[in-house]
């Protein structure tokens, strides 16, 4: 009897210790787990620059969702042949609704600010930075803006193929999130140019685009155009493209 008492003891608290490793191996599993929901929180807003931080290769890029890497990056490669073509609808049709375009300067230590554009009053003196002067910014919101800046800021009508320039951009990195819905696109660009003489130009920088899915398929909800050097120009500022778009 006391020995069959014994063999009892036994088993239980085997079969206790075996629960307690399952319920173990089951909360582990658990917290390796990723969090499915949204890549970014905070897009469009213009009044705000995420700045980048550096990421591991799984917050970089997605090594599964690949039918929606390839669709992002059919988007991109639509965005790069409607710039050399300065097709402004096509442009704006890639961008939702509320979207924005932003230029913003690279200081070569992993820092974003604000260029491109205008110097706007009381900037005059402040603009310099030490590879020379910077525009007070550029920021595009919505359709209508995008389409105006890339369209009719350049000609009247687009061009059907691209025309002498081209935003080459290697390297494209694309990190969708877990749930499918929002995706970041990383890549660097390469602007290469020449003129009716033959004489070639070249310029460097990189793109951020956050996208959205939507009833229309993958959409640019902001995108941060970074250029390596800063400049100025007269085609925008802070407020949209200029001249204003009529009424």
């Amino acid at each position: 009897m006391l020995r069959r008492l014994c063999y009892t003891v036994v088993i239980l608290a085997a079969a206790i210790v075996i629960a307690n490793g399952v319920v173990r191996t089951i909360n582990v599993h658990a917290a390796k787990s990723p969090a499915s929901g949204p890549v970014w929180t905070d897009h469009p807003n213009p009044l705000r620059i995420q700045q980048p931080t550096v990421l591991t290769k799984h917050e970089l890029f997605s090594e599964d969702h690949t039918s929606d890497v390839v669709a992002i990056q059919q988007v991109w490669a639509a965005y790069t042949f409607y710039n050399d073509a300065h097709d402004g609808e096509g442009m704006a049709s890639i961008f939702t609704e509320d979207g924005v375009d932003q230029h913003l300067w690279d200081n070569g230590q992993g820092m974003l600010f604000p260029h491109y554009g205008v110097v706007a009053a009381g900037d005059e003196g402040k603009n310099m930075t030490p590879e020379g002067p910077k525009g007070s910014g550029c920021v595009l919101r919505g359709r209508k803006e995008i389409s105006q800046y890339f369209g009719a800021s350049f000609q009247k009508d687009p061009y059907p193929w691209p025309a002498h320039v081209h935003h080459e951009t290697p390297s494209i990195l694309v990190k969708v999130s877990d749930d499918g819905q929002t995706a970041v696109m990383s890549a660097p660009y390469v602007i290469a140019a020449v003129n009716d003489k033959g004489e070639g130009r070249v310029a460097t920088g990189g793109y951020r685009a956050f996208f959205k899915k939507t009833a229309e398929g993958w959409e640019i909800v902001e995108l941060y155009a970074i250029d390596d050097h800063p400049r100025v120009t007269p085609k925008c500022d802070l407020n949209g493209p200029l001249p204003r778009a009529s009424n």
